[in-house]
């Protein structure tokens, strides 16, 4: 795993200074439907993990740009998930709940899209959160450069004792050019991109990961890329996480909701504890999986990691 230069770790705890004295998020509620279409359309696919569901729609409702929706769909949930996205009160999380299981988030995904009514689609995984800036930075982003794609900086979190503090969201000095994935809980794109380029592949079709497909496939239509080169996007791998769907921790989504809300220092904290990853080349622990039988093998790596989860 490439540890990150020393320019870009510059960057990361220059950038975090200025939020060092941001007033404390604040989650808002709103009782009655908004009378106006949303600027953007929040799509969080989820599938029978609610105890991480709710700090994930938690980080919806404290962000400082507020004219969204929230559409949780369930990946044929059969747990509380439901109750639990309803628990908040708010007129603008709406519930849909898939007959089938897919497997991935591509079949949410896609629901998703097909009920969004903004002019932005961001996603968000259902066990990560973002920080309170996150939706303001990527519209300011894709408004400034006129772009079909924005994507935040996303650090991803190995478990603890791992030293894996991963950042994507760092373009080539050319520009995204398709080779790297972007994490959907740090992408957001124009509505109409998905009708250009189709939506989200069933991984058992694709030998890419999903989101690694659908963000080449916009690449390699000639869409306009841009990186907020701001982090804020935390995304708890649960590919990372042995058993993960049938423990269901909520642990760590618990500990980095409390110190977005109380730690003045946040940010800066975070990225110096992923500076002296990278600058002392510490060892980044990831599980090993079995090769694929032939290369381009479809579904492979999401049947992998399908089973290191807990779900086959």
């Amino acid at each position: 795993m490439a540890h990150l230069s020393a320019a870009k770790l510059a960057l990361l705890i220059g950038r975090s200074l200025k939020y060092s004295r941001r007033p404390a998020p604040q989650v808002r509620i709103v009782t009655e439907p908004p009378s106006a279409q949303p600027l953007v359309s929040v799509i969080i696919p989820t599938y029978n993990w609610s105890s991480v569901l709710r700090f994930a729609i938690r980080s919806v409702l404290w962000q400082t740009e507020q004219n969204f929706e929230i559409l949780v769909i369930g990946d044929a949930c059969t747990d509380d998930s439901e109750a639990v996205a309803k628990s908040f009160g708010d007129a603008r999380i709406h519930w849909h709940n898939l007959p089938v299981n897919s497997g991935s988030q591509s079949a949410p995904n896609n629901a998703g899209l097909a009920l969004a009514r903004g002019e932005y689609i961001a996603y968000l995984g259902h066990d990560d959160v973002w920080r309170p800036e996150h939706l303001q930075t990527m519209l300011a982003a894709s408004q400034r450069k006129k772009a079909d794609f924005v994507s935040s900086l996303v650090e991803m979190i190995g478990p603890q004792g791992t030293n894996f503090r991963v950042v994507t969201g760092f373009y080539p000095s050319s520009g995204y050019n398709g080779a790297g994935g972007l994490p959907p809980t740090g992408l957001m794109h124009r509505r109409e991109v998905a009708r250009r380029i189709g939506g989200w592949k069933d991984y058992r079709e694709i030998w890419r990961n999903p989101d690694v497909d659908f963000a080449y496939r916009a690449w390699e239509a000639g869409l306009q890329f841009v990186s907020t080169r701001e982090l804020t996007a935390f995304k708890f791998n649960s590919a990372l996480r042995k058993n993960s769907y049938i423990e269901k921790p909520c642990h760590e989504q618990t500990a980095y909701t409390e110190r977005i809300e109380t730690a003045h220092w946040f940010a800066l904290q975070e990225a110096l504890a992923i500076a002296r990853v990278h600058l002392l080349r510490l060892p980044m622990q990831t599980p090993v999986h079995a090769p694929p039988p032939a290369p381009q093998t479809p579904g492979w790596t999401v049947s992998q990691y399908r089973k290191f989860r807990g779900l086959e």
